[in-house]
């Protein structure tokens, strides 16, 4: 996996919903009343509302008319699958242009006792999934043209799988975990490079022990180096441990971390989102009593080397797991999730992310 770890990012997040708009043009200016003019003063103005604390409403969704030259190019129902944005190759116009693009892979089509469920159920002992129809189908999303299309990458793909973790690295898909019709897959990378008109899968060869299989967990790209696994169940409970692989150092090799400061408890079903400075957003998650976590914590590296956990300040969104959130700037949006005893959480929001300590 040649890995281009000089992606530009930025070094400033901004959030334009807390910006100030205010102006010379549009400050109140009381003037004094004329002398002797008999007309009392006018009344001062109104306060300013107070400031939001807390979660937000997020944004409002709506519906975009995606294109399909035939049914099966669409993924159609499933869960437990990956979605992950990967940017632009090229110069548009150019020869060789490709644009953003939304890549889904795997997922289970099915739920155990589904009548449309076939095949073996995935399941993991004691931890309770039970998929079934699991795949590795990959999907394409062309975001320019609002298209889907089912593609056939070149090269040995990853064996079915659902609950597993991808995320972007440059113009590449890293995959990793999860859990298939025969149980837990292995913990092996598998690169889904698309920086060619023809996609290719890889398998990375990372020498030491790693992670070892699990599903449930996050993965991210933490200040465009380094990849971060974290927690998730290996078959037999919650974990809380923190892997990284430093993708500019050769030959590759996952380290386990140890982290300074309070972290979150063994977990599963959480959300990691990694923000542009370096700072990895852990969010929500399921514990081993199977009670979803409102908690968030930040995990960040310092400048002599150290990892630390940090608990987020402020409000939280209300305890959830197996929701989906990202970073906008520097407010994290979060959306969906469920609650236990089959509830989901029915709203979205977003959570300012910029109030953590200052890590040196």
């Amino acid at each position: 996996m040649d890995v281009d770890s000089s992606m530009a990012s930025e070094t400033t997040d901004h959030d334009p919903e807390g910006a100030s708009h205010n102006s010379p043009e549009s400050e109140q200016v009381e003037q004094p009343p004329a002398e002797n003019s008999g007309s009392p003063p006018p009344p001062p103005p109104p306060p300013p509302p107070p400031a939001v604390v807390g979660p937000r409403t997020a944004p409002t969704y709506s519906v975009v008319n995606v294109v399909m030259d035939k049914k099966e190019d669409g993924p159609g129902p499933r869960c437990g699958h990956t979605l992950t944005a990967v940017s632009s190759v090229g110069e548009e116009g150019t020869p060789g242009y490709l644009g953003p693009r939304l890549i889904l892979f795997g997922g289970a089509t099915a739920l155990e006792g589904n009548s449309a469920a076939s095949g073996t159920p995935s399941s993991a002992g004691s931890a309770g999934i039970r998929l079934a129809g699991a795949t590795a189908d990959v999907h394409l999303y062309d975001v320019l043209t609002n298209k889907w299309s089912r593609i056939t990458p070149f090269g040995e793909p990853p064996t079915p799988r659902a609950a597993h973790v991808a995320t972007a690295v440059g113009t590449m898909v890293v995959i990793q975990g999860g859990i298939g019709p025969a149980g837990l897959s292995a913990e092996d990378l598998h690169v889904l490079d698309l920086t060619q008109q023809r996609p290719r899968w890889h398998r990375v060869v990372v020498q030491g022990p790693g992670p070892g299989p699990r599903y449930g967990h996050v993965m991210a790209l933490v200040g465009q180096r380094y990849l971060m696994a974290i927690g998730g169940n290996d078959g037999k409970r919650p974990l809380a441990d923190v892997w990284a692989l430093d993708t500019a150092a050769k030959p590759y090799e996952w380290r386990k971390l140890e982290p300074e400061g309070e972290g979150p408890p063994p977990c599963m079903y959480a959300t990691a989102s990694a923000r542009s400075d370096g700072l990895l957003l852990l969010c929500g998650g399921r514990d081993a009593n199977s009670v979803p976590l409102a908690s968030a914590y930040g995990l960040a590296k310092h400048r002599d080397g150290r990892w630390e956990w940090a608990i987020a300040p402020g409000v939280s969104p209300s305890p959830r797991y197996q929701h989906a959130a990202v970073f906008v700037n520097a407010r994290l949006h979060v959306s969906g999730g469920a609650l236990g005893g089959g509830r989901m959480v029915e709203d979205s929001s977003s959570v300012a992310g910029e109030n953590f300590p200052d890590f040196q």
